[in-house]
């Protein structure tokens, strides 16, 4: 990153800040107990924990990487630690540290997907730097990282109107059928709206028709009235009345009910898709997609399992 740095092996605890236990970007919580035990035991054992990365200040040394390190070394009795002092003026590299050095220097990172959004959601959102250099500094894709910043640009939205966040996919249907700006302009309805569809625990693709409806076009003057008639027919929807009190779905269609199966199987996929994650022992997948296909094929006369010509090698064959 082009920062200036020394390397030290007798930092003390005095010279730093006095609340240097109190920040840490790279975690939802500042210390795990169980990376200071780790560590703690690792260095009972004669093997010391990596070098913290330090910044001077003018109240002490502040700490951009090893909180759980330094505790260790704190609950060990140890004097003195290794360190990486940096010498930034930048604030945004000094944030930029505290996010990636965990990932980027293979320490006890959190999840790769927590830790991408953290980092757009500091450093994209809050302090304004481009997609492209936050995928450099984190070695992502800018268009994941760019679809992250999407998403927590809505949420902000949508909480700046009362509303909870809602998942990255929720938003894109959201996405397709209004603005961030429309949201403001009739909130309560609106919020009302979105805090149901959360509420019933609706899938992104089940959650689209009624998505798609609420926010039809609507008159200017009118825009009140509409979306408020609108989410009372909302709420009024028997599928949405099941979902709200809890109770298992009774009386659908049998084909109602494979079709949704099958929808969330979709939407999972594009979850999975949408995190980068490695599907295993994809064989097993196949092999239930073609026993789906056969089955409904059975039930349906309308589409046959195709009729293929037999190879020469199958004409020889018992079944041929």
């Amino acid at each position: 990153m082009g920062v200036e740095w020394k390397y030290t092996n007798r930092m003390t605890f005095k010279e730093l800040r006095a609340d240097w236990r109190s920040t840490n970007l790279a975690r939802p919580v500042p210390i795990r107990e169980e990376a200071i035990m780790e560590y703690a035991s690792l260095m009972e054992a004669g093997s010391p924990a990596p070098a913290v990365i330090l910044h001077k200040t003018e109240s002490g040394y502040d700490v951009l990487d090893g909180l759980q390190r330094l505790g260790a070394a704190h609950l060990a009795d140890c004097t003195h630690f290794p360190a990486y002092v940096v010498t930034c003026d930048s604030k945004d590299v000094l944030i930029s540290i505290r996010i990636l050095a965990n990932p980027r220097l293979q320490g006890r990172p959190e999840p790769p997907e927590w830790t991408r959004r953290q980092a757009v959601k500091v450093l994209v959102v809050q302090q304004g730097m481009t997609i492209e250099e936050v995928s450099r500094m984190g070695g992502w894709r800018p268009k994941d990282v760019e679809k992250t910043a999407t998403a927590l640009q809505w949420n902000d939205s949508i909480q700046a109107i009362g509303a909870t966040e809602l998942s990255d996919a929720m938003i894109s249907t959201l996405a397709q059928f209004t603005t961030q700006e429309e949201l403001s302009t009739q909130p309560e309805p609106i919020s009302g709206f979105l805090e149901k569809i959360k509420t019933a625990r609706f899938s992104a693709t089940d959650a689209e028709p009624y998505v798609k409806n609420f926010f039809l076009p609507a008159k200017a003057s009118k825009k009140y009235a509409i979306y408020k008639q609108r989410l009372g027919e909302f709420l009024s929807d028997p599928e949405v009345q099941v979902r709200l009190r809890g109770r298992k779905v009774l009386g659908l269609a049998k084909d109602v009910n494979l079709r949704r199966t099958l929808k969330a199987a979709v939407t999972i996929l594009d979850d999975i898709d949408a995190t980068n994650t490695i599907l295993m022992y994809a064989d097993e997948f196949f092999q239930l997609l073609n026993q789906i296909e056969q089955k409904i094929r059975s039930v349906s006369p309308s589409h046959p399992r195709p009729v293929t010509s037999p190879t020469p090698a199958d004409k020889w064959g018992e079944n041929a």
